[in-house]
């Protein structure tokens, strides 16, 4: 009797671990229900979603469904919805095709990644991911998405810009090899704190002047370099009628007064 006693209570003491254990996951779970005609047939989709908050820094989205069809069984990427921060929203990236996107934003410190979903002939596809932007923006080409966001010029400090993408297959590409200074920048004109040297082009190849000490010039747009780790570094600029390119790695630190260096 003692040893079917023991038993028991060992059973009750593992199921209560047990429990205790599973509970830590999820502390906190809550579901939404937002309404948008995403398909443009003039009736508008249910949209209905769960996110729970499963520790003090880690969120994650456990359902998705449009007017009952799951979302999240169309993802490309199983841990994509687990994050800091997560919201649903619906954007509209093309003003002119009559849709409109169902949009994960998963935020992970200060990067967001946008995942986009279509609904259309009943279906749910996954339509891109866009990895780093601070909003995404409607605009009228078709597919094609539009992002704002910033990116750092080495030596010069923060720029926004606002960057279109194609859309094919799934995947975003960008063929422009410049980016260009937006509206949002307070500013795009800047004071030089040293004597700068320009070239004619991105080469380098051929000086054509120099900028003086305490002189502005305008940042026109910038080369656009994947491969720079610590910054883009060819900028054109232009200066008393003069245009320009300026290689910012030329110098050790900031060469303007009062660089954009918010985050």
């Amino acid at each position: 009797m003692k040893k079917y006693l023991k038993l028991g209570i060992s059973a009750l003491v593992f199921a209560f671990v047990f429990t205790a254990l599973s509970n830590l996951g999820a502390v906190k779970a809550s579901a939404e229900t937002l309404s948008a005609d995403l398909d443009g047939d003039g009736k508008e989709e249910t949209i209905v979603y769960e996110t729970a908050e499963t520790d003090d820094y880690a969120m994650e989205i456990i359902s998705l469904t449009v007017n009952g069809k799951d979302v999240l069984s169309v993802a490309k990427f199983e841990d994509q919805f687990e994050a800091n921060r997560i919201n649903v929203e619906v954007i509209d990236t093309c003003t002119k095709d009559g849709l409109k996107e169902l949009a994960v934003i998963k935020g992970v410190d200060s990067w967001d990644i946008y995942t986009l979903f279509r609904f259309k002939d009943g279906k749910v596809s996954q339509y891109c991911i866009i990895d780093g932007a601070e909003d995404v923006v409607s605009q009228k080409k078709k597919n094609t998405v539009a992002t704002k966001g910033y990116i750092y010029v080495r030596n010069l400090g923060n720029i926004r810009v606002t960057t279109t993408y194609k859309v094919k297959s799934g995947k975003l590409t960008n063929t422009d090899p410049y980016i260009s200074p937006n509206k949002d920048n307070s500013t795009t004109t800047f004071k030089t704190n040293r004597k700068i040297t320009l070239y004619s082009d991105e080469t380098g190849s051929e000086k054509i002047g120099t900028i003086k000490k305490g002189k502005k010039f305008k940042l026109v747009k910038v080369l656009r370099d994947e491969d720079s780790e610590d910054g883009y570094t060819w900028i054109c600029v232009k200066s008393n009628g003069t245009t320009g390119w300026i290689n910012t790695a030329d110098y050790d630190d900031f060469f303007i007064k009062n660089p954009p260096l918010w985050n």
